[in-house]
């Protein structure tokens, strides 16, 4: 098809509010005639949107829709009626998918029921195959997303016994205790915030056939680094005076955008005579809109107080500041913004941070969480980024907890190591799933692997409570 073909093609797919105006229309293609046309529509406060994405025969790849709807006075739908609409429309979309596809799974989400066809092989699904859809208690597809399907993956003639796998975790077992973030919505806990916890940090993925991990991932915080304690705080350390002024907003500039994040708010600044010099509805001209000479920052709706913010406005200046000069700044900043928890904070020092690129516009300060007391807060950092020709702040992020919860943590555990190694050890199992894969002469293909789980739920253990012994999952 033709652009003109594919653009009407997707405006029969989809029912266009009155109020809504194209965003982005974008057409990839290769050398051999594979790609995609991206269509975009909203309103004109990109509050409610809708976005089709089809191939360039143009067969629907994706859909979604993202409406405000007021009508309260829909007849909603039981389960299997809701998956006898998802059924249609793919039946629709793709006639002779469901002599491949399986229902596998059936998700309640917030506002809508997830349908899970996957391609089945040993009564197990391949991952990136089949498609995902999702209906609303009224019936209608609010989100779709179509994988295809994949060649029959080579089934492996023999498999080891599980029990030399627990054997093989067994021995490589020396959990670190930390303080866990945890989220709800990612692991299968009552409670979010922080844990005193057990980090399982097992990659325990192992081939049919052999003992060895199928992958090793190196954590960031598992490569060696050299702490430094940060120069005591002085008392000419200047208060945070508004956010404004903490970002470096200046009075030409003016909130062109602020959304609702939940815990947080974002907001976006950007210069009053700012323009976009060519306009169009390409993807490269939806990022200008959106990103070009802008501030964006994130501000804790509890504290008010920044946690991050990045500026994409470029800043230039006759400075030529060093790393030492840079540093000052930094802890000069990070004392105005948090100077109460100043003291949970250590430098990263790494081999090469005295040596200077003259070419590089930024010095990186990296800055490791702990609780005051030897332990550290799992994946926290703080990072502060200085211009060498401005002496201004580019970039801070800073934890994504606060530091008042982190002070009511105890720091001694009431399970001893020993003990939270018996636990996981009896929670313990493996399961056999498709895994795809990729080589460099042969490409991307599935292997069948044993994946660690829990016995009971069938989820992968990442902690043990340290306090209660409990065993934490990944929710599902």
């Amino acid at each position: 098809m033709n652009k003109e073909q594919l653009q009407e093609r997707a405006k029969s797919l989809v029912q266009l509010p009155k109020y809504f105006q194209p965003v982005i229309e974008e057409y990839f293609g290769d050398e051999n005639g594979e790609g995609e046309a991206i269509f975009t529509w909203s309103d004109e406060q990109q509050e409610e949107g809708i976005s089709v994405t089809l191939d360039l025969a143009g067969n629907l790849i994706s859909l979604s829709v993202e409406l405000n709807r007021t009508d309260s006075n829909t007849d909603f739908l039981n389960a299997s009626e809701l998956e006898a609409q998802a059924r249609a429309f793919l039946d629709r979309h793709y006639p002779h998918a469901l002599q491949n596809l399986t229902l596998y799974e059936t998700k309640k989400l917030t506002t809508a029921y997830r349908f899970y066809y996957e391609q089945i092989v040993m009564d197990l699904p391949l991952p990136h195959a089949g498609c995902f859809i999702d209906v609303e208690p009224g019936g209608e597809i609010v989100n779709f997303k179509y994988y295809g399907i994949q060649p029959k993956p080579i089934i492996p003639k023999s498999m080891i016994e599980k029990e030399k796998l627990i054997d093989h975790v067994q021995n490589r077992m020396d959990f670190q205790m930390t303080i866990a973030n945890l989220n709800p919505e990612l692991h299968d806990i009552d409670e979010g915030g922080l844990h005193l916890v057990y980090d399982v940090d097992l990659f325990m993925e192992y081939q049919t056939d052999t003992v060895e991990p199928t992958l090793t991932i190196v954590h960031e915080e598992d490569i060696p680094s050299k702490y430094s304690s940060l120069p005591t705080p002085t008392d000419q350390v200047k208060k945070e005076s508004s956010i404004e002024v903490s970002i470096g907003i200046t009075e030409d500039m003016e909130v062109i955008r602020e959304v609702d994040l939940g815990g947080e708010t974002g907001i976006v600044w950007r210069s009053k005579e700012w323009k976009l010099d060519e306009t169009d509805l390409s993807m490269n001209s939806f990022l200008q809109r959106h990103n070009e000479d802008t501030v964006k920052a994130f501000i804790s709706k509890k504290t008010g107080k920044v946690r991050s913010f990045m500026w994409f406005k470029e800043r230039s200046g006759d400075l030529c500041l060093n790393r030492e000069n840079c540093y000052q700044i930094a802890i000069d900043f990070i004392q105005m913004i948090a100077l109460d928890d100043y003291r949970f904070l250590q430098l990263i020092v790494n081999e090469n941070d005295d040596e200077l690129d003259e070419d590089k516009m930024n010095e990186v300060f990296t800055f490791q969480v702990h609780n005051g007391q030897g332990i550290r807060i799992y994946l926290e950092r703080v990072r502060v980024s200085v211009n060498r020709q401005t002496g201004l702040i580019d970039y801070y992020s800073g934890p994504s907890f606060d530091f008042e919860k982190l002070k009511s943590i105890p720091s001694e555990p009431v399970i001893t190591q020993n003990k939270a190694h018996e636990i996981f050890l009896s929670s313990l199992d493996f399961e056999l799933a498709w895994s795809k894969s990729y080589e460099e002469d042969n490409g991307e293909y599935y292997m069948l692997v044993y994946q660690a789980c829990e016995r009971d739920k069938r989820k992968a253990i990442r902690y043990i409570d340290a306090l209660t012994g409990a065993v934490i999952t990944e929710k599902g």
